[in-house]
């Protein structure tokens, strides 16, 4: 844990003055029991998750977990409820109250372990908000390297009111966004486009860019641009505009559309119009289109249970959809309402959970229903 200003060869690390004399909970020794059914493919514990996590790699779970996403604390020094038919019971309290050596204290050990248990392929998800996601953001860049860094990825509050109308004047601009930050355990994992539904018309586009490419400058319908470039390499220009002109010669009696899928959706093509000074190309329609950072599109909370922090699944099918696979191991050390266990489950994926909140644990073993999985809990 840093203690004093240090430097590394990568740079520099984050450095605070610890407080915490409590950093490695030993499972052995704070006491783990399982409290129901036998060891399972699913594993939900009622503990603190730094006891959970270790007792996972004594029982050989290092490098075994493909993808985690967790919802920690954000040191707001808010207090959590689970609210049902206009009771509030206690969820949980962010208890660093702004105290960010504290928080340090409390996550740092906490992701040196889950960096153990996650696979070499595997992905973190670390849901914040602008409380502490810029000090976690560099704590992540020297436990997991700055290479492994993916995105942060916007996500939207959903359902608040904006009560700034109510004054007139303010000292800042109402907050609409968290952030969730994704690391992966090594920089050379690929991924599969991450592809949301979004359907599109086909459409012409120009074909000329303003980028200066000079092995991009061709004859094409008797024009060569002396700037720019046209957008694909000449061969496969020449072999669309003859795509096209077959398709006027026989075929413009259906749509293109129709023509492209008829054709196996493989044919490209470009045109030149009269009075239009570059050609175009046919971009075809699409069903979906690849998902950049801003996630805008989808709800990031939900209020369906009353718990306070609930996540929506939403948010969290997209997440274990698009970065791991059927049968993967995916876990959530601050489960709270269980959101990312029943997505989990739902996706096919085997799940472990926890959260030392009993509300918390109780919502998420009615939400689970009657899915098979051992419960774990500490002793103490």
């Amino acid at each position: 844990m840093p203690s004093q200003l240090k430097r590394k060869k990568s740079g520099a690390i984050l450095c605070w003055v610890s407080e915490n004399k409590n950093l490695k909970r030993d499972p052995i020794k704070d006491g783990i029991k399982i409290l129901k059914n036998s060891m399972s493919r699913n594993l939900l514990f009622h503990s603190d998750n730094l006891i959970a996590m270790n007792y996972l790699l004594q029982k050989g779970f290092e490098e075994k977990i493909d993808l985690i996403y967790i919802d920690p604390p954000f040191n707001s020094g808010e207090k959590y409820f689970h609210r049902k038919k206009n009771i509030e019971n206690p969820a949980f309290e962010d208890v660093f109250r702004g105290n960010i050596k504290e928080y340090l204290d409390m996550i740092y050990p906490r992701l040196e372990v889950m960096r153990k248990l996650i696979s070499v392929n595997g992905s973190i998800f670390i849901h914040l908000d602008w409380h502490v996601s810029h000090y976690v953001k560099v704590i992540m860049d020297e436990i997991f390297g700055y290479e492994n860094f993916r995105n942060e990825i916007i996500i939207k509050r959903g359902r608040r009111k904006n009560l700034l109308y109510q004054f007139k004047s303010i000292d800042r601009m109402h907050v609409a966004n968290d952030s969730i930050l994704w690391y992966s355990k090594s920089a050379g994992t690929k991924f599969r486009h991450p592809l949301v539904k979004n359907s599109r018309a086909s459409k012409w586009m120009g074909f000329w860019s303003n980028v200066n490419r000079p092995t991009m400058q061709y004859d094409l319908f008797g024009f060569i641009p002396e700037r720019g470039q046209w957008k694909w390499s000449e061969d496969r220009a020449k072999m669309a505009i003859q795509n096209y002109k077959l398709y006027l010669s026989k075929f413009s009696d259906i749509p293109l559309d129709q023509y492209w899928i008829q054709t196996d959706q493989n044919m490209e093509f470009i045109r030149k119009r009269p009075g239009v000074k570059y050609p175009e190309y046919w971009i075809p329609p699409k069903t979906h289109v690849i998902l950049d950072n801003l996630w805008t599109d989808i709800e990031g909370y939900c209020y369906s249970t009353g718990y306070d922090t609930e996540k929506h699944t939403q948010l969290l099918e997209r997440i274990i959809g698009q970065f791991s696979s059927a049968r993967d191991l995916v876990a959530d050390f601050f489960c709270g309402s269980g959101t990312t266990l029943v997505a989990a489950r739902k996706l096919g994926r085997k799940w472990i959970g926890c959260d030392r909140s009993s509300a918390a644990i109780h919502l998420t073993r009615r939400r689970l229903g009657d899915s098979k999985f051992s419960l774990i809990g500490s002793k103490n």
